[in-house]
């Protein structure tokens, strides 16, 4: 298992490292200078409503510390009632936003007449965003190619591009979009 390869390496180096100051001779500590963050601070984008043109859901998007969120936002009221969401969050990483997806979401068995409603499974999935522009988020996440209502259990994923458009803000009282968050 290549986590458990790390965490025996890691091990291993703490341990070899010890061992190593140990036998090394004390010095006076010096102060060490500051190390810029290799993190970029990214400028805080308001919210803004957007709409996946691949699966028609539409989405809360805003930064905020450095992190890129996005919220389900059109549940279907069956599906919110039953406490139905898809989170992301993602970190800037280069030029792209890289993170997961965490879901909360009703399982269907069955084909045509016979489909209903199986389960509420949770599933954790990848998501990227290659470009962000005013008009347009461009992007793949993983979805789910095959999956077992019955147990919650991912037995296969496949990545899918997507693209998300800005939807025009509601007017009227009750339909302000908030600033940010």
């Amino acid at each position: 298992m290549r986590s458990g390869r790390n965490l025996s390496t890691l091990a291993f180096l703490l341990v070899l490292g010890g061992a190593l100051v140990a036998h090394a001779p004390l010095r006076a500590q010096q102060p060490k200078k500051p190390v810029k963050s290799q993190v970029q601070k990214v400028a805080p984008i308001p919210t803004r409503m957007w709409k996946s043109e691949t699966t028609g859901n539409q989405y809360r998007v805003w930064t905020e510390d450095n992190r890129l969120h996005a919220e389900w936002t059109n549940i279907p009221p069956g599906s919110a009632a039953k406490g139905a969401y898809i989170r992301t969050v993602c970190r800037r990483a280069g030029q792209k936003w890289v993170g997961e997806s965490r879901s909360y979401l009703p399982c269907l068995g069955g084909k045509g007449k016979d489909e209903r409603l199986m389960n509420f499974c949770h599933v954790t999935t990848g998501f990227e965003i290659d470009t962000m522009t005013a008009s347009r988020i461009t992007g793949r996440a993983e979805g789910l190619k095959r999956f077992d209502c019955t147990k919650c259990q991912v037995l296969e994923k496949e990545w899918k591009n997507f693209v998300w458009v800005p939807l025009p803000p509601k007017k009227g009282p009750g339909h302000e979009v908030p600033e940010s968050r």
